[in-house]
């Protein structure tokens, strides 16, 4: 069957990876990665597959691919490569080039191939965040309650609109990823039963959220330096964090919304305040070992950082610990300085979600999609076929 392959995919996928550094022309196939993988499940399985398709300009192919984000960046292919290719930097590479590509605005290519693209898109969001809320701004006395400076109904309005819109960009997302799947699928001839599709599904999110298949990944770390560390300081748990803690502050920012009316006054120990000051500890604990690991690079993969690998944890930290400091400003008034902070947090924490789809966050709605179709497309066919072409 003819193909249509694109001469330039490597080049690009090059431009997303590790600051512009990445190459993996020294590959020439042996397998030896796929040999080291824990997750790898087949002899002809990532990354081997991955960088062969992107050798050869099969786009399509690799968009299509649940393999691509299978792999938990573990760094054994990297480490036991034997001519430095550096296979688990190009899968990070691909991941990003395949977000660009599902991201129907653009904007995620734009802020993920350089620093300076990714400062643009930033600057855009936070310019039109910051014009919003100055709308609303009301000019007081320098100890003027926090939603008196700014209008908590306004904010909460703008946030709806936000979270409108960056669902309906992730769903666009994943439909469009679905259907380069899917596609794909069809064209192997693999049929989907229905009735597979809620276990696959609850498989996938529990995945997600215990961090199953990272702790599988991560069990190469036994065989590392790293091998002395507690369990809370491994990278499947700081990610653990880093997600748990940012679920807690989701949640606590929803009922909030929902059980009391804005910007009334409420007790430090108030449920909500805590479920979110307690996850924003966690998330920023999550994020410490992160970033620190990443400032040393002495593990594989942090080694090598493109300008998107450090931006969105930073820029979550920083949403965070302004949260923390606006918490202490409601019951410890700061005048001026409070209300810079809270001005400035609101505008991070828009930024935050406006950036959700774009940015290497974005790898928690792929990567979960991911794993519910391949689990789909693994359930035993034993129904009839009525049961299901999808």
């Amino acid at each position: 069957m003819a193909r249509t392959v694109n001469t330039q995919l490597l080049g690009k996928i090059k431009r997303h990876g590790s600051g512009g550094r990445l190459d993996v022309s020294a590959c020439f196939n042996c397998g030896n990665c796929v040999a080291v993988c824990p997750l790898a499940e087949d002899a002809a399985g990532f990354p081997r597959r991955m960088i062969r398709m992107a050798q050869v300009g099969m786009e399509k192919e690799l968009l299509a691919s649940e393999d691509l984000w299978l792999c938990y960046a573990c760094g054994e292919c990297t480490q036991t490569c034997p001519r430095q290719a550096d296979p688990a930097s190009f899968m990070a590479a691909a991941r990003s080039y395949a977000i660009a590509q599902y991201d129907f605005t653009g904007l995620s290519g734009l802020a993920n191939r350089s620093a300076w693209g990714n400062l643009m898109v930033f600057a855009l969001f936070s310019g039109i965040f910051s014009l919003l809320l100055a709308a609303k701004h009301r000019a007081g006395a320098p100890d003027a309650p926090l939603f008196g400076f700014l209008p908590g109904e306004w904010i909460h309005s703008i946030g709806v609109a936000l979270f409108v819109l960056v669902g309906l960009s992730a769903a666009l997302g994943l439909l469009s990823m679905y259907l380069h799947v899917r596609a794909e699928q069809v064209r192997k001839g693999h049929v989907l039963r229905f009735s597979a599709l809620p276990g696959a599904l609850l498989s996938a999110i529990s995945d997600a959220l215990m961090h199953t298949r990272f702790q599988n990944c991560n069990a190469v770390e036994e065989m590392q330096a790293s091998s002395a560390e507690p369990w809370y300081k491994r990278t499947w748990a700081a990610h653990a964090a880093v997600m748990g803690g940012f679920l807690a502050m989701l949640i606590a920012t929803t009922l909030d919304y929902l059980l009391k009316p804005i910007g009334s006054p409420v007790m430090p120990w108030y449920p909500m305040r805590l479920l979110g000051a307690l996850g924003g500890l966690v998330c920023l604990y999550g994020l410490a070992i992160v970033l620190s690991r990443r400032w040393r690079a002495e593990e594989v993969p942090w080694r090598r950082s493109s300008f998107a690998d450090w931006f969105f944890p930073l820029l979550l930290a920083g949403t965070v610990l302004t949260g923390l400091v606006t918490e202490i400003a409601v019951y410890a008034p700061m005048g001026e300085v409070g209300h810079a902070v809270f001005f400035a947090h609101v505008v991070l924490a828009m930024d935050l979600v406006a950036m959700l789809p774009l940015t290497k966050f974005a790898h928690v709605l792929y990567r979960t999609m991911a794993l519910t179709l391949a689990g789909w497309r693994r359930a035993p066919a034993t129904e009839a076929a009525a049961d299901a072409h999808a």
